[in-house]
């Protein structure tokens, strides 16, 4: 993986104010990616959006580690459903026209 596709945790969570324990749990949870680069923890920027968003429902809504992992999994369901209602609606266009 090149260097330049990833952001160190440390940067991350001082940018975001955030704890490096958060992190951990987060990725020990398996809710988000780190990879190691010279003995440095690093995030792929491919995960910095589920990140961020994960870190701005624990601090505005308050919302505590097990909590975000249940939202999550929510959230992954509902974007399952709705990659799989638009592959139906593609086919269910292929028998109206």
């Amino acid at each position: 993986m090149r260097t330049e596709n990833l952001i160190t945790v440390n940067d991350f969570c001082v940018y975001h104010n955030v704890e490096y324990t958060f992190i951990d749990y987060l990725a020990d949870a398996g809710l988000v990616k780190v990879t190691t680069v010279n003995k440095t923890s690093c995030i792929p920027l491919d995960e910095i959006q589920k990140l961020e968003r994960l870190v701005r429902l624990h601090n505005e809504l308050e919302i505590n580690e097990p909590g975000l992992a249940t939202i999550n999994n929510l959230l992954q369901k509902l974007d399952d459903m709705e990659q799989e209602m638009s592959v139906l609606r593609s086919k269910l266009k292929l028998y109206e026209d």
